[in-house]
C-alpha cells in the first residue's frame, strides 16, 4: 500500500474524533458542538474509502470478486 502513513495518520485524526464525540457526550456540551465533530469524522471515513478505491488491487483480491 502507497499511502499506509498517510492512512495511518487520518485513523489517528478519527481516533481523537472519536474521542471528543465521547467527553461531548460525557460534559454534556451543545448538540451542534456533537453534530460538527460528527461531520469531521464522516468526512474523515471519506478520505480513507476515496484512498482506499485509488489503490491498485491485488491479484487476490480481484479473484474475490
Amino acid at each position: 500500500m502507497r499511502n499506509r502513513n498517510l492512512l495511518d495518520r487520518k485513523l489517528e485524526v478519527l481516533e481523537g474524533t472519536l474521542t471528543i464525540l465521547q467527553n461531548i457526550v460525557n460534559t454534556q456540551q451543545p448538540i451542534e458542538v456533537y453534530k460538527i465533530n460528527i461531520g469531521k469524522a464522516q468526512a474523515i471515513v471519506e478520505d480513507i474509502r476515496s484512498m482506499i478505491e485509488a489503490e491498485p488491487m491485488s491479484p487476490s483480491e480481484i479473484n474475490k470478486y
